[in-house]
């Protein structure tokens, strides 16, 4: 007789078109065995970066190539996920290639999207079933590097009238008013050769964490938005620990539900003295400062991305190289490798 698997946690996980990849898959979780199983897959070429809406009614995923639907441009599909479905519901040509970051504001009811190769941040409609409506806007950064802006991320602010992005190349940040034609209000020029990747919103939207995947450093901002400079260094800390000997890349950066921890992965580079591995920090509340607890030594490499479980007990890693997911518990300020995991050729985003 087969086994009952009954998840207590649903999510999805993105992949690159690559090792035999079905596209998008449907993972559950079962948090009493820390089994995690697929349940099912949908198809998509470089199906990469996806978000679930906060109400968990539908699914938001990118196809990163450099086509999609016969145009040269990357894509969007939204899935219906509400009670158990997984039903692709419509898409939309995000008019720039490689797009790699998607989010959604389910009280705004718009959706989000930063196109890498173009360098413009896109926001569209969500319908009321959830189905990407009309383009709201299209807003381009600076281009004054001789490759492009390349924006890798964008997110929205809890408070929700503010968008926040990062331009990889170029090093800056850029933040938009939503309720003022999407208009770029700040924008705050990081150290040269930081190469900012991902940011997160702390939970009161008081802070912003930015990983930098050139010098291996995370840095904390205060966000005022209601004052005249919008962004203002708070600190900015290693991934490191002294005893690490090779080259890391920072990849994603996850605040556990509650916030009082910051996870970023490291994707080692070269072949030998690898240093993949996940940093986790302690938050002060109050002030937003990071103190690094530990660093743990993944059980693969290139951990492209990871992400916590709704209830923060646990962190799932996806090893890009590997084609694998791992399960680490979350215990005090460390993680503990649980020995469960499950099998997804080229995993490149998680989400719950």
């Amino acid at each position: 007789m087969a086994e009952t698997f009954l998840p207590d946690y649903t999510g999805f996980v993105g992949t690159t078109s690559t090792g035999g990849s079905r596209g998008i898959y449907r993972i559950g979780l079962n948090a009493l065995t820390g089994k995690i199983r697929v349940m099912d897959t949908r198809p998509m070429y470089h199906a990469g970066y996806l978000t679930v809406s906060k109400d968990r009614r539908n699914l938001y995923v990118l196809s990163e190539g450099m086509t999609f639907k016969g145009r040269a441009s990357g894509g969007m599909t939204a899935y219906d996920i509400s009670d158990g479905k997984f039903e692709e519901q419509n898409w939309a040509v995000t008019d720039g290639q490689r797009p790699c970051f998607v989010c959604c504001d389910d009280n705004s009811a718009e959706i989000y999207v930063s196109n890498f190769y173009r360098g413009t941040m896109e926001a569209y409609r969500r319908q009321e079933d959830g189905r990407i409506g009309e383009r709201l806007a299209c807003v381009a950064s600076l281009d004054t590097t001789p490759v492009g802006p390349f924006l890798h991320c964008v997110m929205k602010s809890p408070a929700g009238r503010y968008l926040a992005a990062v331009e990889l190349i170029g090093g800056r940040i850029y933040i938009y008013d939503c309720e003022d034609r999407y208009r770029i209000i700040w924008i705050e020029e990081m150290e040269a050769h930081s190469g900012p990747r991902h940011l997160t919103f702390s939970e009161d939207g008081r802070f912003l964490y930015v990983n930098r995947q050139d010098d291996e450093m995370v840095s904390v901002y205060s966000f005022t938005p209601e004052f005249e400079r919008k962004l203002a260094p708070v600190q900015t800390i290693s991934v490191r620990t002294s005893g690490m000997k090779g080259r890391t890349e920072p990849a994603a950066i996850r605040l556990c539900p509650g916030g009082r921890l910051l996870a970023v992965s490291n994707r080692g580079m070269g072949r030998e003295n690898r240093e993949d591995s996940i940093s986790l920090y302690g938050v002060e509340a109050e002030t937003g400062r990071l103190t690094l607890r530990s660093v743990v030594k993944t059980g693969g490499e290139m951990p492209r991305d990871m992400n916590f479980t709704p209830d923060g007990k646990y962190l799932v890693v996806a090893y890009q190289f590997q084609g694998y997911l791992d399960l680490y518990r979350v215990e005090g300020e460390t993680l503990v490798y649980t020995g469960a995991g499950c099998k997804i050729p080229s995993p490149v985003c998680i989400a719950f």
